[in-house]
């Protein structure tokens, strides 16, 4: 209910304004009554601030929207609009009226400026903050002023302290003959770490013109869900500013446990502190006694209560989950659910413990409601019946789902398929790119439909940006080799489904400009050509040979002569 209908009906309205704070803040404290209350009518419990239950999933929160930030986000589009799209009519009103001589980026001072225009204005810092610089021929990047080295957030490029020219622009650093890197240039100017970044930049044609992109997608246009997780980033590196232990790991995990979602959420619960057992009661403010209902111990705490207490013992000792002193169950909620979540060994049946400490947690409720006391065997058989119910039906609903469900969204196989009648060449390409590694790999595999020999080429690259740009530059020399071999119709096939799409909408994928021109020059020197996408257990030899020269300790081009073992 909050993510499909409170959180989406005011975001035509903050695509459009910036929502003054106290309409954001009433907004928030109506979805934070409803989401705490038992019934709609009580404001509840807060457990946790609302800013902790904004934070991402993987990150140990929730989830939910922060309203500011989205709003940001949205408006952020509109500004990418006026920067991307300078023909549309939208931005032809808007430079008329306010930036006619200059650009929406640059703080200009206007006339009575309409509150939509200040709305957008507002946006700016968001954008400011993944805009990056794409190199083209370079003569418009200033070195040490525009933001072009694609880092954690774009900036400019960093100094080794030796005397630099302050005007110095980025077409001033590439080989005018080979049209790459001057890397002893590069060296002799710049930090190392950056030295690296920028040799891994594609390098465009001296005619192209540089292009403004967005650092944090991997087509380069900007998205909204982009730009709100990247709001977000400074709040999240504020929130993980202390020394200590972290368990976001622990409580990340709880949303990938094979169990219902209300299990799920009450598995956070228990890590996030936001369980009213007694002890929690006392810390905040609830005058309560703090003694255990189910067996007298002086303290209910949330690990007492589901590890400790002797009918849950019972229930642990009595499942098929190994018990351990020391190791299982302990002293620590942490330490117990880090146990059942990685350290039971696979020769046990562990699939059903979320089950137990849910029903284990209901027991203890009716025992301090309804004064009923459960037997421990029959909550044990209950959780037990109830966990292989609900597996036995995810593995219908996916039986059917595989043969109903069609994928629309899914890329599908261009070209021709590998059991076809093609009476051309078959060449399978693939790279392998490591963040460790000093190269990429890059790999291809063709084959003959006439019978004739297969031949195959393997190269380590200086490392390139992804692993994507990676697969982009295997495509590319595989196309190359394939020409220079004078094989005119040709069918590549890939595992990489970004790749397919890359190529079949270039317009998409602005990041890629440098690679996807080179692609269609080299394009047009086939007669038949075609790029399809197939599995990966399709695609080994030619991600073998990416991976072995991948982890050569020297530059390595193999064409035809690859050692035999590669490919197995």
């Amino acid at each position: 209910m909050i993510k499909s209908v409170a959180a989406a009906l005011p975001t035509y309205v903050m695509s459009c304004f910036r929502l003054p704070k106290t309409i954001t803040s009433k907004l928030t404290s109506a979805v934070a009554n409803f989401w705490w209350s038992s019934n709609g009518a009580s404001r509840g419990m807060h457990w946790m601030a609302w800013d902790k239950l904004c934070i991402n999933k993987s990150e140990g929160g929730i989830g939910f929207r922060n309203v500011d930030d989205f709003n940001s986000a949205l408006l952020a589009k509109q500004l990418w609009r006026l920067i991307t799209v300078p023909d549309s009519l939208f931005a032809r009103v808007f430079k008329g009226r306010y930036y006619r001589k200059s650009n929406p980026l640059e703080n200009i001072k206007s006339y009575s400026p309409s509150y939509g225009w200040r709305s957008i204005c507002s946006a700016r810092s968001l954008v400011n903050k993944g805009l990056i610089k794409r190199v083209g021929s370079g003569n418009s990047i200033s070195v040490w002023e525009d933001p072009w080295i694609p880092a954690q957030f774009p900036r400019p490029a960093k100094s080794n302290g030796s005397i630099n020219d302050p005007s110095l622009k980025v077409n001033m650093l590439i080989d005018s003959r080979s049209n790459f890197w001057d890397i002893d240039l590069l060296k002799a100017v710049f930090d190392q770490e950056d030295v690296e970044l920028i040799s891994a930049l594609p390098v465009g044609a001296p005619t192209k013109e540089d292009t403004l992109g967005w650092h944090f997608t991997k087509s380069g246009k900007y998205s909204v869900k982009s730009g709100y997780h990247t709001a977000r980033l400074d709040k999240l590196e504020t929130n993980s500013s202390f020394i200590g232990p972290d368990f976001n790991k622990l409580k990340a995990h709880t949303w990938k446990v094979q169990c219902p979602p209300r299990i799920r959420h009450f598995l956070w619960q228990i890590l996030t502190g936001c369980v009213p057992v007694t002890e929690n009661l006392r810390k905040r403010g609830i005058d309560c006694d703090t003694g255990c209902a189910r067996c007298g111990a002086l303290e209910e705490t949330v690990n007492h209560t589901l590890f400790q207490c002797h009918p849950a013992r019972q229930v642990w000792a009595l499942s098929q989950i190994p018990t351990v002193m020391g190791t299982f169950s302990t002293d620590s909620i942490f330490a117990n659910l880090d146990h059942l979540f990685w350290r039971i060994p696979s020769e046990f049946d562990s699939l059903a413990f979320p089950w137990i400490i849910w029903y284990i947690w209901k027991a203890r409720n009716e025992k301090l409601f309804e004064n009923v006391d459960n037997d421990p065997l029959e909550v044990l058989r209950l959780a037990e019946r109830e966990a292989q119910l609900w597996h036995s039906a995810q593995v219908e609903l996916h039986t059917e789902t595989q043969a109903s469900v069609e994928f629309p969204n899914r890329p599908q196989t261009r070209g021709v398929s590998l059991d076809s009648d093609f009476t051309g060449y078959r060449c399978f390409v693939d790279g392998s790119w490591k963040d460790s590694d000093k190269f990429s790999g890059i790999g291809w595999f063709c084959t003959p439909s006439n019978g004739e020999p297969s031949t195959m080429g393997a190269a380590n690259l200086r490392r390139s940006l992804s692993p994507l740009h990676a697969e982009f530059e295997a495509l590319l020399w595989a196309m190359k080799c394939m020409i220079g071999a004078d094989n005119q119709e040709v069918a590549f096939l890939t595992d990489c489904s970004d790749l397919v799409k890359m190529v079949s909408s270039p317009t998409e994928w602005p990041a890629f400009s440098v690679y996807l021109e080179e692609f269609q020059s080299d394009k047009e020197e086939f007669s038949t050509f075609s790029l399809s996408l197939i599995s990966r257990c399709a695609n080994v030899k030619a991600d073998n040979l990416a991976r072995k020269v991948r982890t050569e300790p020297l530059h390595i081009t193999y064409v035809n002569n690859i050692p035999q073992e590669w490919l197995f």
